[in-house]
């Protein structure tokens, strides 16, 4: 398979990454009413870490790992797995999954900035501007008419996930260089899941809150959610990383808050207002600026 093929299929890896993880936010919020927060993000991760272990090992066997790998693979554990699902699962819990949604779909951006801070890319006026939207848009979804369900803690615990999960992302493209992506996804998720059962096992009083927890229904999203759209979207969102860096990968991420944001209303039921339509569109407007995919017509800084 040449260079050109092999890209095609990590872009189109991470088109269908996007639409688990647009649906996965509201498969969160949808848990939360069954399980506490420490409980269900180990279980989940614990459950996605058992579907990853065999499947790296079936596919490339004890696959040697570097000292400099490992300490990849465990940054990316910590940050994008261990303290992600932590602020993840405890901020859904605390907002709406409409607002959830949109402020993760700000990633791009913040994967931008990121890159050029620490990794010293090309800073123009258009990244510039897709900042400000994003932030305007942002700043629409915490401080505006707050929805049912939704509050500021809440919304800044998401925004704390996100943050981490961009972090966590710089590291997937080193570990990759020489070791697989679903061993880097494999390992990394079997790291955090051990932290988060450790943590887990320590916080909690119980562990469901009750019976309807072990329902046909509840077991079924729970499963989806672990082994579809965790499980199998880390892998193909690692491969993508991998082919073509996590700035454009990021990229990818900006239908994510559309689909997670009309899936909220017809799953959930919860309702869309004006506002919410607004924000959505000024980071989306944002993300679109700050890729380059649209130029000011004045000369970039």
């Amino acid at each position: 398979m040449d260079e050109t093929e092999e890209r095609h299929r990590a872009l189109s890896a991470l088109v269908l990454v996007v639409f688990l993880w647009g649906v996965n936010s509201i498969s969160i919020k949808y848990l939360t009413q069954f399980f506490p927060p420490l409980a269900l993000a180990p279980i989940r991760l614990s459950l996605a870490a058992v579907f990853l272990l065999p499947l790296a090992f079936f596919r490339h066997g004890c696959h040697k790992v570097t000292r400099q790998a490992w300490l990849s693979i465990t940054g990316i554990a910590v940050l994008s797995i261990f303290l992600h699902q932590i602020a993840l699962t405890y901020g859904i819990k605390a907002t709406s999954a409409t607002h959830s949604v949109i402020i993760l779909g700000s990633s791009p951006l913040f994967t931008i900035l990121l890159a050029n801070v620490f990794f010293k890319e090309a800073f123009t006026l258009e990244k510039c501007m897709g900042i400000v939207l994003g932030m305007g848009g942002l700043f629409a979804v915490v401080c505006g008419k707050t929805q049912v369900g939704a509050t500021f803690e809440g919304d800044l615990l998401v925004f704390v996930a996100m943050i981490t999960f961009v972090w966590g992302s710089f590291f997937v493209k080193q570990a990759t260089i020489t070791v697989p992506p679903l061993v880097v996804t494999a390992y990394s998720h079997c790291l955090g899941a051990a932290g988060l059962m450790l943590l887990g096992l320590t916080v909690n009083p119980v562990w469901t809150y009750s019976p309807e927890s072990l329902s046909v229904k509840t077991l079924a999203v729970l499963l989806f959610s672990s082994f579809i759209s965790t499980a199998i979207g880390a892998v193909l969102w690692n491969m993508g990383i991998q082919k073509v860096g996590a700035t454009t990968a990021s990229l990818f991420q900006n239908a994510s808050p559309i689909i997670g944001v009309f899936a909220s209303a017809f799953f959930l039921g919860e309702q869309i207002s004006w506002q919410h339509l607004a924000a959505l569109s000024l980071v989306l407007l944002g993300v679109v600026f700050g890729a380059g995919m649209l130029k000011l017509p004045v000369r970039s800084a």
